[in-house]
């Protein structure tokens, strides 16, 4: 983590394109990729709104929901040919491990806790409905 990073603050938009950003760097996945990402950036930006976070907080939630769409991409696919076979290691995906790790680092995880619930709440179901 750079120095820059650490307690970085700046508007959703722009911690939202750094986040996209470190989710390339770490895993080399695109978020434009996902069919679901522009509702996750909209989500992001409500769910953020006027509050002023962290850079790690924005990579954690950010981070948790790709994930949430990539679980919801997976139902769709298993709705649609239940010969699908969703992945076994889905509760240790290195996504959700690094959101984990972003959240960890986040000086403000109080409210990291408050602005995650409902989407960590979703992934939970999510994850339940997969397996």
């Amino acid at each position: 983590m750079t120095d820059e990073m650490k307690d970085d603050i700046t508007d959703p938009q722009t911690q939202w394109e750094k986040a996209c950003k470190n989710l390339d760097e770490e895993f080399h996945l695109r978020a434009e990729e996902l069919p679901t990402i522009d509702t996750a950036k909209a989500l992001f930006l409500q769910r953020v709104g006027r509050r002023e976070i962290t850079q790690e907080a924005a990579n954690a939630l950010m981070f948790s929901l790709y994930f949430s769409g990539y679980l919801s991409m997976l139902l769709a696919f298993k709705a649609e040919s239940p010969d699908f076979a969703v992945p076994d290691y889905l509760h240790s995906h290195p996504v959700l491990e690094a959101s984990n790790r972003w959240a960890q680092r986040a000086s403000d995880g109080h409210l990291l806790a408050q602005l995650a619930e409902p989407i960590i709440r979703d992934t939970q179901d999510l994850l339940d409905a997969l397996n």
